[in-house]
């Protein structure tokens, strides 16, 4: 690949797409995009990597651990956005 690919964003936007289901159906469709809205920049790299991603696969697994975590699952955008732009 010829760009850097930064683990810990995709970390970030992939976290996000677990715990919110809006946000995860917006990253399917238009990862660039949906990542903007939240303040993260993805690289050329980053954005086939997530296009790459199988889409049942993650609403499956995201539904789980959403259903795990329940209410304790807290998610703090503003620490996440900040922490997803630091390469």
């Amino acid at each position: 690949m010829g760009n850097k690919v930064n683990q810990e964003r995709l970390a970030s936007v992939l976290g996000r797409a677990v715990l919110d289901e809006k946000f995860a159906t917006a990253l399917h469709s238009d990862p660039a995009g949906a990542a903007r809205n939240i303040g993260v920049h993805l690289s050329t790299d980053e954005i086939a990597a997530v296009k790459g991603i199988d889409a049942a696969k993650l609403t499956a697994a995201s539904s789980s651990i959403r259903s795990n975590l329940g209410i304790r699952a807290v998610f703090d955008t503003q620490n996440q956005q900040q922490q997803a732009r630091m390469d």
